[in-house]
């Protein structure tokens, strides 16, 4: 439609409450809802159970069926989409073609529609199945509150009962009256509601029906992290957020931050999720401690067998150790790498907490401990920081977030998530020396590390530990020799990690000089030929990944 043949119509401020339209799964708040509009004169129609409700609570209410001269018929299916119904919303009576159109089909119109949706989330998080879930989808009130929210010059739209004390104070002030601007606050409000509800539904019955199964079989067998990169990221993407809580505070005490969840309930209990983590002690957590505990439970998720101990600051691991024996040893070998860092830090377990371990705990300034649990000894001990932040998760499930969100001005870029350290498929040993087997553990640990601290990323590792970690530099050079520097363990068996190639061979100079005899690093550099040259004049081992894991 051009814009020549848009109507120019008066908006008024003030709309009177005449007529009401009702139709409600959640009861809750109706007795005061009614008090106020059949106090103002407002007539009440409502649908089948809405009705009874308000009957029930001994106030006056007219049926649909006795406007639409139609019954409720499918099972409930169909019982407001009626033009009598949607005239009496979408209706502009200000407008004079409008006017007669109501007038010629004897429509009345509507001034506010009172109306939440079928429960679906509620009914996903009961574990219902496929055709129960269909069931709930929602289509008649999903069209209700968009027409009402539409129509907001002269029609109040209300799919909220925490709005109604608002809405009737509003009304209350005056005079029986509802404002434009409440109007418009509250259509926007059924539109987030509306688009927050849609996207619940798709995302659930694509998990339902399978698509992923459906689309591998057509497309034939192909490599993982292909069938990620065609089924995760569509052309169009809807994020359905709700708030699950504010937070102390954002990057900075003046800024302020809450966290969101994904308003997908399906997968809660079935993933790694902050959503599904419990903080039950400490004080209340920052946006920086959230941050701290995503990156933590990144790393820590990607050692599944040994006991394991990781040690974050500022979302960067500073202390990474691993035990066969205990998670004591495990974190005593993460915290000796650098036993500077980790004041004001985070840790994040893979085993429960026991009483030796807390006892080792406290004698740090932590902000967050994170474990799958903590026994009632370690409990006892750690408590007694009343700052100290303890919260729970289950390390053996898988991370949430298959698509990687970042924000940026005016959009978000997406990118599947990382979920390779090594494939061995791809891997090859260039030079003359080859790494044993405990070196290529070693190699192996010093991957895992580096594939978690931001680029240019350099790592020093041993089989057990993390020896020396540098990274967010904007050479390698600068890096390998920013993280020589750092050593304070012995360097036995010592290996460097890199995130990506080396472009020159000057970072194996450097390595050379401090002694490393081992390099795992991705390859790929136009100057491979020359590294390996180099590795090979000094007796070093190098591993090609094939995998590069730059961190931005």
């Amino acid at each position: 439609m051009s814009h020549q043949n848009i109507p120019s119509i008066e908006v008024k401020n003030l709309i009177p409450v005449r007529r009401a339209l009702l139709s409600l799964s959640d009861k809750s708040g109706l007795k005061e809802l009614c008090e106020l509009l059949t106090k103002w004169d407002c007539e009440l129609v409502g649908t089948s159970s809405t009705y009874n409700a308000i009957i029930n609570l001994g106030f006056s209410c007219s049926t649909i069926d006795s406007i639409t001269n139609f019954p409720e018929i499918l099972g409930g299916r169909v019982k407001t989409l009626h033009p009598k119904v949607f005239g009496g919303i979408l209706g502009r009576e200000l407008l004079d073609s409008d006017a007669k159109d109501m007038k010629d089909h004897d429509i009345k119109p509507f001034d506010i529609v009172i109306c939440n949706l079928y429960p679906f989330q509620k009914t996903l998080a009961k574990g219902a199945t496929t055709t129960e879930l269909v069931e709930n989808i929602d289509i008649g009130g999903v069209s209700l509150l968009r027409a009402a929210a539409k129509n907001h010059a002269s029609v109040s739209v209300l799919c909220d009962s925490a709005d109604y004390e608002y809405f009737m104070k509003v009304v209350s002030e005056n005079q029986g009256n509802t404002t434009l601007s409440l109007r418009k606050q509250l259509a926007v409000k059924a539109f987030r509601e509306t688009a927050s509800y849609d996207e619940i539904i798709s995302a659930t019955l694509e998990n339902k029906f399978e698509l992923e199964n459906e689309l591998s079989s057509k497309i034939g067998p192909v490599r993982t992290e292909n069938v990620n990169s065609i089924l995760t990221l569509p052309d169009n993407v809807t994020l359905s957020l709700t708030k699950q809580q504010s937070l102390r505070y954002g990057e900075n005490p003046h800024q302020n931050a809450a966290f969101y969840r994904i308003s997908d309930l399906q997968k809660e209990n079935k993933v790694c999720s902050i959503a599904n983590m419990k903080c039950f002690h400490g004080k209340e957590l920052s946006y920086n401690n959230v941050l701290d505990i995503e990156h933590a439970i990144r790393l820590a998720t990607e050692f599944k067998e040994d006991y394991a101990a990781v040690i974050l600051k500022h979302n960067t691991p500073c202390g990474v150790g691993v035990s066969k024996d205990s998670l004591f040893q495990a974190y005593v070998k993460a915290f000796e790498s650098d036993p500077v860092s980790p004041f004001g830090g985070i840790v994040c377990v893979t085993k429960n907490v026991t009483e030796e371990l807390a006892n080792k705990l406290s004698e740090t300034f932590l902000e967050v401990v994170i474990a799958p649990n903590f026994d009632s000894k370690a409990l006892e001990i750690l408590q007694k920081k009343k700052n100290l932040r303890l919260v729970t998760f289950n390390p053996e499930l898988p991370l949430a977030n298959k698509i990687i969100f970042t924000h940026v001005q005016g959009g978000f870029l997406a990118q599947s998530s990382n979920d390779i350290v090594l494939d061995f498929n791809k891997v090859t040993f260039p030079t003359t020396v080859k790494p044993s087997p405990d070196i290529i553990k070693a190699l192996t640990l010093g991957m895992t590390v580096v594939k978690h601290v931001r680029s240019n990323a350099i790592v020093l590792a041993n089989e057990y530990q993390s020896l020396s970690i540098a990274g967010g530099f904007t050479n390698r050079v600068d890096a390998v020799e920013q993280c020589l520097k750092k050593i304070r363990l012995p360097l036995t068996n010592a290996i460097l990690a890199s995130d990506a190639f080396f472009p020159f061979p000057d970072s194996i100079e450097l390595i050379n000089q401090s002694g490393i005899k081992h390099i795992v690093q991705p390859g790929g550099s136009v100057q491979d030929a020359e590294v390996i040259k180099a590795c090979d004049k000094y007796g070093i081992s190098m591993m090609f990944t094939g995998n590069r894991h730059f961190k931005h």
